[in-house]
């Protein structure tokens, strides 16, 4: 069974008028974010800027328009060409009226941050070293997991029970020429 992600994924475009208190210029912000749309209270994001606001029902209807590219009539004569053209998009009965917000941190919250960023700093201590094989070897001699002590361990007994087979077989081997010699 196939899934397709069209119909999971979803995008939505809403237009909204929003109104400033303060005289905003909109194409100097590199991004816009809106935040809480479909809240009480939304908030818009510029850059670093951020706006509350909330909504109002105007008296009348705003209307949307983007410029129309379609071709221009041949005949001028008779047909008037304004400067601007533009096509209707939508409608709406309401509006976001914002007013600037202004963004302080929760109280307590800028201490316990600079403490913690204190104890991160006095806890690191800067290291150098000569050579690779110099840090190579002091990293060895400081870290000693418990899991490689282990593995370690069973190493060894595994090394020696393969030392302490072959001392007998090597043993047996020499018993077995001094008897070929005696013999």
């Amino acid at each position: 069974m196939e899934t397709s992600d069209s119909s999971t994924d979803s995008e939505e475009e809403i237009l909204i008028y929003a109104e400033f208190d303060e005289n905003v210029e909109i194409g100097s912000y590199r991004s816009i974010h809106g935040l809480g749309v479909d809240s009480k209270n939304p908030i818009i994001q510029m850059d670093d800027t951020f706006f509350t606001g909330k909504y109002e029902t105007p008296n009348g209807t705003f209307m949307f328009f983007e410029p129309d590219l379609s071709p221009l009539p041949e005949d001028h004569i008779f047909e008037r060409v304004p400067e601007n053209r533009l096509k209707y998009i939508c409608k709406t009965r309401k509006f976001l009226n914002m007013s600037h917000a202004y963004v302080t941190p929760k109280e307590g919250t800028a201490k316990d941050t600079k403490s913690n960023l204190g104890m991160i700093d006095d806890d690191v201590q800067v290291v150098t070293f000569n050579s690779i094989q110099e840090a190579i070897e002091k990293f060895k001699s400081d870290w000693t997991p418990t899991d490689d002590l282990e593995v370690k361990s069973s190493e060894e007994n595994i090394e020696n029970s393969y030392r302490d087979e072959s001392r007998t077989t090597k043993m047996n081997l020499e018993d077995s020429m001094e008897i070929e010699q005696v013999t």
